[in-house]
């Protein structure tokens, strides 16, 4: 049993909100859309509108993984219409499966990060220029958090023919709390506050609420939207 809560604003700085998110079981995920005017907006929609046509049931995880291939094509052909050329979208998030597993899948640089024991984790790779530095040994994790090329991405949705979709099977057990968000969350709120809000706040709504409210506050600029999801009995 879960119970899930979400939110998302533009930000500060941002004429629109080019973030699309999807938050009804077995489905809770973020897609963050790039390509400029209401491309980005576009690219996002199609993402999350492809995978919600596989609710309400759970999928298995060839499915799921088809379905964003799906995706994919359809940003692809999208973009052939007269300024969208070029647009793209992140898609992360965790899906519930057949199986009884639950899958983590991404592309881009949102992120899943799991409180658990008194921990947060990150469950995904930010698939950007300065991780490849990060796992490279060049750039320590406190220098790609502060670099200018930070934003820049190596995958996404609608980029090529062909994409390279990070999945692995997870088990969540009640407790967990689990965040799905855009990266407009991740570059302007530090890894503590994350985690003191997710730690402290009554339920999933609260946290969701307060973590835009966090990336206001730390300046807001960028898009930013958060899916919270709380284990609160077996899944």
């Amino acid at each position: 049993m879960i119970e899930v809560g979400a939110a998302t604003h533009a930000g500060h700085r941002r004429a629109g909100n080019e973030d699309s998110a999807l938050a009804t079981y077995p489905l809770f995920l973020v897609a963050d859309g790039m390509g400029g005017h209401a491309a980005g907006e576009v690219a996002s929609a199609i993402a999350v509108a492809t995978l919600a046509e596989l609710g309400p049931h759970e999928p298995a995880l060839p499915a799921l993984l088809e379905q964003i291939t799906t995706a994919n094509a359809r940003i692809r052909a999208n973009a052939r219409e007269p300024g969208r050329w070029g647009m793209g979208t992140t898609l992360t998030g965790i899906v519930a499966l057949a199986d009884a597993h639950w899958a983590v899948v991404n592309v881009g640089d949102s992120r899943v990060l799991l409180a658990r024991g008194g921990e947060l984790r990150q469950l995904t790779t930010d698939h950007s220029e300065v991780q490849d530095l990060v796992q490279l040994g060049v750039l320590a994790p406190n220098e790609a958090a502060v670099h200018p090329m930070r934003h820049v991405i190596t995958r996404s949705l609608g980029a090529d023919d062909d994409v390279d979709i990070d999945h692995q099977r997870l088990r969540l057990v009640p407790g967990d709390r689990v965040l799905v968000c855009s990266d407009g969350l991740t570059d302007d709120v530090p890894a503590d506050e994350i985690y003191w809000v997710l730690d402290t706040a009554a339920g999933p709504q609260e946290a969701a609420d307060a973590l835009v409210t966090a990336a206001l506050t730390h300046g807001g600029r960028d898009n930013v939207t958060v899916v919270v999801v709380d284990v609160v009995g077996d899944t």
